[in-house]
């Protein structure tokens, strides 16, 4: 039975038929290469020695408490070969309705489909992203990095992880490190679930969860809830719809215009100058 959350601390059922929505996240190697000046920029793609790879991930379903996890040995590192690993992320996103990450648009997600296709891998079933950081550019915080934005909403916070010696210690082999890494990454995911939940209400663009749902009665986009109070109206320049606020605080409306045809004949609209 798949959960969610009332004001998102009090678990309730939802349908059997709720999407899969996977909360994910992945540490990459970084790149290594020949300089002449730590300000040097445009580095050429020969310049490169050593290229990224992925070293650790971490996924979860929506309210599962398990963290799944996958990560590099040293033996693997030093082969700099993740084959082994991606393979479980693959089968996530392949069984995946729905996935949320932070950046995830633009990092995590290109990241995994370019190892996916070097490793001779093709691409998993079609997915819906939601990527937080998208959401939280909406509003206007002093930065945007997901330990912040948590920091801001009083939500739980990163691990630290010392700074750039963590990834260092990890491109060595240093087992130690490298498990370090696994445990910043789970942490990241569980983090990630509270910052979704927190902004769910404000995401007007989320995939809408009632296309999942075989119900005979309207339910709200954002969390599959019937628990909606309908309480006002939402209206376009010649349209009118019933608008309501859902028991996890997103705003939504019917799709039914309330407005009969014979009435919207008769309305008139400003004209462009």
């Amino acid at each position: 039975m798949v959960q969610r959350f009332r004001n998102n601390k009090e678990p309730v059922p939802t349908p059997q038929q709720a999407p899969k929505i996977l909360l994910f996240d992945i540490e990459t190697a970084p790149m290594k290469s020949f300089l002449w000046s730590i300000w040097q920029k445009g580095v050429q793609p020969d310049q490169v020695t050593n290229d990224w790879f992925i070293l650790t991930w971490a996924a979860k379903w929506l309210f599962n408490s398990k963290v799944m996890s996958e990560g590099l040995t040293p033996k693997d590192v030093k082969r700099e070969d993740d084959s082994r690993i991606i393979r479980g992320m693959w089968h996530l996103l392949d069984e995946a309705d729905i996935v949320i990450g932070h950046n995830s648009d633009r990092f995590d997600i290109p990241r995994l489909n370019t190892r996916f296709l070097i490793n001779g891998m093709g691409p998993p079933l079609p997915y819906r992203s939601i990527d937080t950081l998208k959401v939280a550019k909406k509003f206007a915080f002093t930065s945007n990095r997901l330990d912040q934005i948590n920091r801001t909403l009083g939500l739980t916070r990163k691990m630290d992880t010392g700074g750039f010696t963590l990834w260092a210690e990890c491109l060595d082999g240093n087992d130690k490190a490298l498990k370090k890494m696994r445990k910043y990454n789970k942490r990241d995911v569980n983090i990630l679930e509270e910052t979704y939940l927190k902004l769910r209400p404000w995401i007007k663009s989320h995939p809408n969860i009632g296309l999942y749902l075989d119900l005979d009665e309207p339910v709200c986009s954002n969390c599959g809830s019937t628990d909606i109070m309908w309480v006002g109206h939402y209206c376009t320049n010649v349209s009118k719809f019933r608008a309501g606020r859902c028991e996890c605080g997103a705003i939504v409306r019917m799709r039914q215009n309330e407005i009969s045809k014979k009435v919207r004949k008769t309305l008139a609209i400003g004209c462009a100058t």
